[in-house]
């Protein structure tokens, strides 16, 4: 809410009744009382709970780590995110493309998660007698979010292996090219490939063929030619500028699909959602580690990560020196490891470097951002609620 919105409403009271004025309290109250809350659960918390999801002591730990960095309080985010590497509780994946599949949900690498559960009925759907504040689409939606626009290709149909294609975000060329060809976490995070799946297909093609190929690199013309699928390459997604040419067909973010929903129309998913993971506290570990001025351990923590995304024979071509540790290399290993998971705006804020890579790496936005748009406006609805309209007003910029 702080991060969002900035100094918004604050109070440590229950509210009763109904209360229409609201207040302007100062950012620092806010993390004085987050900072508070969260020792207290770090001393009380178990290390493990009988109920899985149920908050524990790590999980108190990796967010106060994340806190102390967002306030660069740098010695104590170390300490805390080396509290929890050093307890053994947690354990990375082998191959992070196992992170995504839905028969390993409860991986020993996730710290804290919103548990949804594989019944649908018990998730968030709305409906008028039990949940009449849900939501109209219900529990986890991500597997909808990032699907380009397959199903009306030739060759395709609309199936639950492919997922239900809303087509919201697409990657930037920028966020593509961070990949190299030695890092698995590309195949593991993106799909490139479908594969025909129609009754009707173009002539020669069988079913299991490909039928549509998406991809990041540029395919010599000539060799597009000759191929019974259609392909979508580099210079037919993006403009030489890096603007979007095509905004249906892209390699599409495969994180969160879930081939276990019941049809192929379901908006619901019961994947659950890692709010926070191992891989981030190393992260967080090495950021510390590098604004305290120790290079090489800041690169011993992000090279650990780099040898679990290296492709088999290439762990040494994934790792890095200490030279090249800095808070661009860390934001960049951040958008590799953590690509769609939600906290890129919040990284990009609390290092100071939202404006300046926006401007320069997502070339639809930047010619829209502006330097107040560090903060969010706050909601119009929230504003003709309140009586005291001259003291809670929106935040600078916004109209």
């Amino acid at each position: 809410m702080v991060e969002t919105w900035g100094g918004v409403h604050f109070t440590t009271e229950e509210t009763n009744g109904i209360i229409s004025t609201a207040n302007r309290t100062p950012v620092e109250t806010f993390y004085n009382l987050i900072f508070e809350d969260l020792k207290i659960a770090v001393a009380n918390l178990p290390v493990t709970q009988p109920q899985y999801g149920k908050v524990t002591k790590g999980a108190a730990q990796a967010f106060l780590a994340r806190m102390y960095l967002t306030r660069g309080m740098n010695k104590e985010a170390l300490e805390m995110a080396q509290a929890v590497l050093a307890s053994n509780t947690y354990k990375l994946e082998a191959n992070y493309a196992d992170l995504w599949k839905m028969s390993n949900l409860k991986t020993k690498e996730a710290i804290y998660v919103v548990d949804y559960s594989v019944n649908l009925a018990l998730d968030d759907l709305a409906n008028t007698t039990f949940n009449p504040y849900g939501h109209s689409r219900g529990s986890n939606n991500a597997h909808l979010l990032y699907l380009m626009k397959y199903d009306d290709r030739p060759g395709m149909v609309r199936d639950i292996l492919n997922g239900r294609p809303f087509n919201r975000y697409m990657p930037t060329r920028f966020l593509l090219d961070l990949y190299s060809d030695n890092d698995a976490r590309y195949e593991g995070s993106f799909n490139e490939v479908w594969y025909a799946n129609s009754a009707t297909r173009p002539a020669g093609m069988n079913l299991g063929d490909t039928a549509v190929y998406c991809t990041r690199k540029e395919i010599p013309d000539a060799f597009e030619a000759t191929r019974k699928y259609q392909t979508y390459d580099r210079s037919k997604i993006y403009n030489a500028n890096g603007t979007v040419k095509d905004n249906l067909r892209y390699p599409s973010l495969s994180k969160f699909m879930d081939p276990t929903r019941p049809s192929l129309n379901e908006a619901q998913s019961a994947r659950d959602v890692f709010v926070i993971r191992l891989a981030e506290v190393y992260l967080i570990a090495a950021e510390a580690q590098m604004k305290l001025g120790n290079l090489q351990a800041a690169a011993d923590y992000i090279n650990i990560l780099r040898t679990r995304a290296a492709k088999p024979g290439k762990s040494a071509a994934m790792q890095i020196t200490s030279a090249q540790v800095t808070l661009d290399f860390i934001l960049d290993e951040r958008a590799r490891e953590l690509a769609g998971e939600q906290i890129r705006w919040f990284d990009l804020k609390r290092t100071g470097k939202l404006l300046e890579r926006v401007r320069a790496y997502a070339p639809d936005n930047a010619v829209n951002i502006q330097d107040y748009h560090v903060l969010r406006p706050i909601p119009q609805t929230q504003l003709d609620a309140v009586t005291n309209k001259t003291e809670f007003t929106q935040n600078q910029g916004y109209q």
